[in-house]
């Protein structure tokens, strides 16, 4: 593990940086690039790309501050000291960056849900490369295993689980299948529900589905960081997001939860 990449005098450069550059530019060039071949104005659409990364960011420091609330108390300063106090929230980010993205493109009347769906092709290349950051600079390990590929990781005794391997291989996975799906899922007659053609917004609600899943199955092998009166908060999240990608690609294939009565 290589927590610091370089150090020049008193400034070190961490490894974790590196990886937060390299997912930074590769999501970018993957959201850039999907919007060109769909004939997007490029420069509103790289301007609303970095609007969300910023809101982003600052509601996941907001979500990480509230969920550690007890470590921050009211002291606002320390709310903003991310170098001695370090921490944000994946979900908070997401959901915040996602939703300011949804709305830029409903103001510049594009189809907010093809920018989704782009936006979550960028993200899951963004994540996996984080992850494996993540591993790189020997954070976010997980529970203790005797299992063969448990790794021991700096400043601990006992081998974990390399969770931030198992996060790197599944949002790979899901990236590829993304890319692969992108180009056929109009084609689904379930999908489509008996229409000539497909909504767009399938990428998205497949990423809120498959993130709820991985997230869950992560879990299981890390320690557990947010409780709410002994119960942990993260399954119940994740729970939350498959449900609501199932309800988006339910609505999404043009299909209704209205029932309709018959006449008599």
């Amino acid at each position: 593990m290589f927590p610091i990449l370089f150090q020049l005098g008193p400034i070190q450069f961490y490894t974790f940086t590196l990886f937060v550059i390299v997912a930074f530019f590769a999501s970018s060039y993957v959201f850039w690039r999907k919007g060109r071949e769909e004939h997007y104005p490029e420069d509103e659409l790289f301007d609303s790309l970095l609007l969300a990364l910023f809101w982003g960011v600052v509601w996941s420091r907001v979500g990480f501050v509230v969920m550690h609330f007890d470590v921050f108390g009211l002291q606002p300063l320390s709310w903003l000291n991310v170098f001695n106090m370090p921490g944000f929230s994946t979900l908070f980010g997401i959901v915040a960056g996602g939703w300011f993205l949804f709305n830029t493109a409903k103001k510049q009347k594009w189809d907010e849900y093809e920018v989704l769906d782009f936006g979550v092709m960028a993200l899951a290349l963004g994540m996996a490369i984080l992850w494996l950051g993540s591993f790189f600079s020997g954070a976010d390990f997980g529970t203790p295993t005797n299992l063969p590929w448990g790794i021991q990781f700096p400043n601990v005794f006992d081998k974990r689980h390399p969770v931030q391997l198992y996060g790197f291989i599944a949002y790979v996975l899901v990236f590829i299948y993304l890319f692969w799906v992108e180009s056929r899922y109009r084609t689904f007659s379930w999908y489509r529900a008996r229409k000539d053609s497909a909504q767009s917004g399938f990428l998205f609600a497949m990423f809120c589905i498959l993130w709820g899943i991985i997230g869950t199955v992560l879990w299981l092998f890390s320690p557990t960081q947010v409780w709410f009166y002994g119960v942990p908060v993260e399954p119940i999240i994740r729970f939350v997001l498959i449900v609501y990608g199932c309800v988006t690609l339910f609505q999404r294939s043009g299909r209704s939860f209205s029932l309709r009565r018959t006449k008599r």
